[in-house]
């Protein structure tokens, strides 16, 4: 959902329901809002502020498509919570089953949000238009009980992908029979190339390195090595993932090491790389810790 699309979720005035007048054929608030019920269910169930809408939306400016919940895949739900001037004031107005075109001036939407950048739309056009149909209205009851439900079941659904993907780890592991060591956030890392003289990263100090990334499968999704030049970063700071921050740690300058990281100190349930690194992916990194620049306290 764009920028725009939150001037349907944000309600700040309070507001006052003042029945609409015909004009042209179309239904025209005080504050300037202009309303057309395309197609109405007459026995559809009358909307009121504190309602929760079930419905999509596609909004625009000319030709431009600003919004459009369709391509989310499913509906949106949205709490009746009305606004002067905005689209949201229109809500109270409608019953389950409608189909209606909204239309609002660009400068109304600036002056009602305080947002200048909304000023960049007129180049597109002078008025907003919204075409909203709506599917079904639910209680704030049974909106919080589906909440808890849906946090149930993702909750649920991210045990059972941790667990496969300590099976699918393990299996790897025992497959390939490297003596991995461990450590108690679940990273494993092999010392390939070893240099007991050299000096060893610590948190603070900017590192290079030279990095190849791949999944369990052996996928590489991304490598340093094609663009000619190592990954720079400050040690320990967060600039990176847990596991590079405590892989890292691990090697002197000019070491080699290959970097089991589990999802959990990765990209974890989100993923990563536009679907480059699924959901609970355990990565395989091969890394060469090219130089360190040792962190310079200030006197």
């Amino acid at each position: 959902m764009k920028f725009i699309s939150y001037i349907f979720l944000v309600a700040v005035l309070l507001w006052a329901c003042e029945a609409p007048r015909k004009k042209n054929g179309e239904n025209l608030l005080p504050s300037g809002i202009k309303f057309n019920i395309i197609s109405r269910d007459a026995k559809g169930q009358k909307v009121k502020s504190g309602d929760y809408l079930v419905m999509h939306f596609v909004s625009k400016v000319g030709n431009d498509i600003l919004d459009d919940t369709y391509k989310l895949g499913e509906p949106q739900t949205i709490m009746v919570k009305p606004e002067i001037g905005l689209p949201s004031e229109v809500l109270p107005f409608l019953q389950v089953g409608d189909s209606v075109r909204i239309t609002l001036s660009i400068d109304t939407l600036v002056k009602r949000t305080g947002n200048p950048n909304f000023a960049q739309l007129k180049e597109k056009g002078n008025t907003m238009e919204y075409t909203v149909k709506v599917f079904s209205v639910k209680t704030k009851e049974q909106v919080q009980a589906e909440a808890i439900e849906q946090e149930k079941k993702n909750q649920e659904k991210a045990e059972k992908s941790a667990k496969e993907e300590e099976a699918k780890l393990e299996e790897y592991i025992k497959k390939t029979g490297v003596a991995y060591q461990s450590l108690p956030s679940g990273l494993r890392f092999i010392i390939t190339q070893a240099k007991p003289e050299a000096p060893q990263a610590k948190a603070g100090d900017t590192v290079l390195v030279h990095y190849t990334g791949k999944l369990l499968d052996g996928k590489v999704f991304d490598s340093s090595i094609g663009r000619g030049e190592p990954f720079q970063f400050v040690l320990g700071m967060g600039a990176v993932i847990k596991g590079w921050d405590e892989g890292i740690a691990q090697l002197r300058k000019g070491e080699k090491a290959t970097l089991i990281i589990p999802s959990r100190i990765a990209y974890g349930a989100q993923g990563a790389g536009g679907g480059l690194i699924p959901p609970f992916a355990t990565l395989s990194f091969e890394v060469e810790l090219v130089d360190i620049k040792p962190n310079k306290p200030v006197k």
